[in-house]
């Protein structure tokens, strides 16, 4: 997981046919020239994906903080293997396409970061299916103005980009202080008007009855996912899930040319913070179906994490934008399954309408209510 020498890999996959550079394609699985139409499979590696310490790489990473940073000013520039133009990939960036001949190229990974990614789930969806998972998604929008379902219009072509992820493994021990609530029921007498005439009646009153209660709840986490970009904020990212992630392959650099590809900008401690909050949110379920009863309270909550590891990979999806009305709504699409997720506009009316119509709703039932 460490970094390698600083020298530039810029990585080129020619055609043994024609001399161009070849791509990945997402419909056939393997490398393709767009020119002869030459097709290079990809060869299957047994390497194995690997979990690492998070505790141990935390240590390693800061101590190469400041190796981390000479690297970063080195590998800016680099240089073009087709046409010898040198141009400059954003920090952010790993592969891409030189600016002057339009070659793709990738850069080598671990000359990037201090983690460089093992493993990726390639393309399997197409560029022509991405726009009409798109078509379909924006055409299924209620809520969404009429005319955008007939003008709107994608402003780029899709971009292809694998999107660097973490995922953490953590086995947790949480001790917790609270209270079991259980309901039972008091007979109640009360006075009601029937035919004008007062009547003694009796009605059962719902309580709670508390008692103190503590424990422990042990939860193991397996592969929580977060995304490490700072390009697209999480409430667009996090819904394209679930990633298949049982078919990850181990990384090779076949499978990024013709695409871009970012390094991640969200660390290892940050991540971890992230998935942190996720495996919360699951171990308070888990504590309040362990108190049990018909209500709980939890008043305190301890988590110790053990044997927490990580891996850092890539995953793939289509991303673009459209206008409406002068505005930028970015969308993106699972280049695994086709879900699609975005940004979009609301029509006025048809939000005015729905709410018109929920509040009949609400009066005529509570009309029918009243009636009976």
């Amino acid at each position: 997981m460490g970094m390698n020498s600083n020298n530039n890999k810029d990585k080129h996959f020619p055609c043994s046919q024609c001399g161009a550079d070849l791509t990945y394609s997402p419909k056939d699985g393997e490398l393709v020239c767009e020119y002869c139409g030459y097709h290079n499979p990809i060869p299957e590696s047994n390497q194995k994906i690997y979990e690492y310490s998070f505790s141990e790489s935390l240590r390693a990473l800061h101590k190469s903080k400041q190796a981390q940073q000479d690297t970063k000013r080195i590998i800016n520039i680099i240089q073009c293997t087709s046409c010898g133009a040198r141009f400059e990939l954003h920090d952010n960036e790993h592969a891409g396409s030189c600016p002057f001949c339009d070659s793709p190229v990738v850069r080598d990974t671990e000359e990037a970061r201090f983690f460089h990614p093992e493993s990726l789930l390639p393309f399997v969806i197409t560029e022509k299916q991405a726009k009409a998972a798109f078509d379909n998604w924006i055409a299924s929008r209620w809520f969404a103005p009429a005319a955008l379902k007939k003008k709107a219009r994608r402003d780029d072509e899709l971009l292809g980009i694998y999107l660097p992820y973490w995922t953490y493994d953590s086995q947790t021990y949480t001790n917790y202080i609270g209270q079991r609530g259980t309901i039972y029921y008091e007979r109640q007498y009360y006075t009601a008007i029937v035919n004008g005439r007062p009547v003694r009646r009796i009605r059962s009153v719902p309580r709670i009855r508390w008692t103190s209660v503590s424990g422990q709840v042990q939860l193991f986490f397996d592969d929580i996912l977060i995304g490490a970009t700072h390009t697209l904020p999480r409430k667009i990212l996090d819904p394209l899930q679930p990633w298949d992630l049982h078919n990850l392959k181990p990384y090779s650099e076949a499978y990024l040319s013709g695409f871009r590809s970012e390094i991640y900008q969200v660390e290892l401690d940050e991540g971890f913070s992230q998935a942190k909050q996720i495996m919360d949110q699951r171990i308070y379920q888990a504590v309040r179906q362990d108190i049990g009863g018909d209500q709980q309270r939890i008043s305190q909550l301890r988590t110790q994490h053990s044997n927490t590891t990580f891996k850092h990979l890539l995953l793939p999806i289509w991303s673009a934008a459209f206008k409406y009305q002068g505005k930028t709504y970015r969308f993106v699409i699972n280049g695994r399954n086709g879900k699609v997720q975005g940004e979009r506009p609301y029509s006025k009316i048809k939000l005015f309408i729905a709410i018109i119509v929920g509040l009949i709703s609400i009066a005529a039932l509570f009309y029918l209510i009243n009636w009976a």
